[in-house]
């Protein structure tokens, strides 16, 4: 069945592109589009000083927990209507309203392939570049990858998903909001106006150090993660997360050809994964859990960071030296651009902290009301055309 829904979906189209050489020169044939993206992407997600991962370790043996046809029924309630498929064209539907059948097939064979040690060719993903919105179009580095996952991976990671979050939410600091349960970034955004109110009402100045990491996702050593999840995790959730981070094929596709290339990603959260997210929150857990001791010692009021994903500020009563900082996460590939720190002083006789923008909201409240009137308001000028209808206005 599967494979027949996969030569169905052969004449797939894909959008092109345009993409400009080294030279700055617009190239105009296909195929030669697609090497120069691959090159770029390659680049950007394979790190030839880094090892690849096995899918496998140790004597094959079963899941200690095999997969269960309900989990598998769970996982693909949660799939999405009217995605577009992975390298396998199977839409999510077709599992979704298929027979319960299907639900023991695909739980048996994940369970055979753990206990015979017999890799599954699931984890390739597919990757249509688009424009990214704002930029000029061109260059590949201005081309966002948009991945997409076989559909029984994507079951399959969903499962991993709830297995491990139980354990891994247990591990994060509460500094931490993002990709969790019943968290969001307006915890991010109470926090720092909490802060402010702490520093009007105490008369104390706060300093917050905000840093900028390139590309964090794309760039955590795969190896490391696992050392880290071995403490964390159990050994099943374990196996299963190193299958996910081995073989992790890239196909590139663009328009106007049918050709396309591959290579394998051994670096970063692998693209559009839904557990790529939390792993990623782990890793830089682990690497915070170093950083926090060479910082000026905190009042215990004052929490030591607040944290939505690889977005994060420290917090002191005085300035913190990035450089130190800096040099942690370079341990674990991750890059911190000094130049783009942040620093916020709030200061009850300095005024200017409050048109700090924080997750997407101003530390002021007033200055945070007031901006959010104006996008409001030009907002709804933008629909001026159709309040202007006839037709519109007749109806009403």
């Amino acid at each position: 069945m599967f494979k027949a829904v996969k030569l169905l979906n052969l004449d797939r189209k894909y959008e092109a592109i345009k993409v400009e050489d080294e030279s700055g020169k617009t190239v105009a044939h296909p195929n030669e589009k697609l090497n120069i993206v691959t090159n770029f992407f390659e680049s950007k997600f394979q790190n030839p000083n880094k090892p690849f991962i096995e899918a496998f370790f140790g004597e094959p043996r079963k899941l200690k927990k095999p997969i269960t046809k309900e989990e598998v029924r769970k996982s693909i309630n949660k799939l999405n209507n009217n995605r577009a498929p992975g390298k396998d064209g199977i839409q999510g539907e077709l599992l979704k309203y298929g027979p319960e059948t299907i639900d023991s097939y695909i739980a048996n064979i994940i369970n055979e392939s753990f206990e015979k040690h017999e890799i599954l060719d699931i984890n390739a993903g597919e990757i249509i570049p688009l424009p990214k919105p704002g930029k000029p179009k061109g260059p590949p580095k201005n081309l966002r990858p948009i991945t997409l996952l076989n559909t029984i991976r994507k079951t399959l990671s969903t499962i991993v998903l709830e297995r491990i979050r139980p354990h891994v939410e247990k591990y994060i600091s509460h500094s931490q909001s993002g990709f969790r349960p019943n968290r969001s970034t307006a915890d991010v955004a109470w926090t720092h106006k909490w802060l402010a109110a702490k520093t009007l009402q105490e008369k104390i100045n706060i300093t917050i150090t905000g840093i900028d990491m390139s590309a964090a996702f794309d760039t955590i050593d795969r190896a490391t993660l696992l050392n880290i999840l071995e403490t964390i995790i159990e050994e099943d959730e374990l196996r299963l997360v190193r299958f996910l981070l081995s073989n992790t094929y890239l196909n590139i596709r663009i328009g106007g050809t049918k050709e396309e290339k591959k290579f394998t990603s051994n670096i970063g959260t692998p693209q559009g994964d839904s557990p790529s997210p939390i792993l990623f929150v782990v890793y830089l857990e682990n690497a915070l859990k170093e950083v926090r001791p060479i910082l000026p010692e905190s009042e215990k009021t004052l929490p030591n960071e607040i944290a939505y994903a690889d977005d994060v500020d420290f917090i002191a009563r005085e300035r913190i030296d990035v450089a130190q900082i800096q040099r942690v996460l370079k341990r674990y590939n991750l890059e911190v651009n000094v130049d783009k720190t942040e620093y916020t002083i709030l200061d009850r006789n300095e005024k200017s902290w409050k048109n700090t923008k924080k997750v997407g909201t101003l530390i002021g409240d007033t200055e945070d009301v007031q901006r959010r009137k104006q996008l409001s308001t030009a907002a709804l000028a933008k629909l001026q055309n159709v309040w202007a209808k006839s037709l519109l206005n007749k109806e009403l």
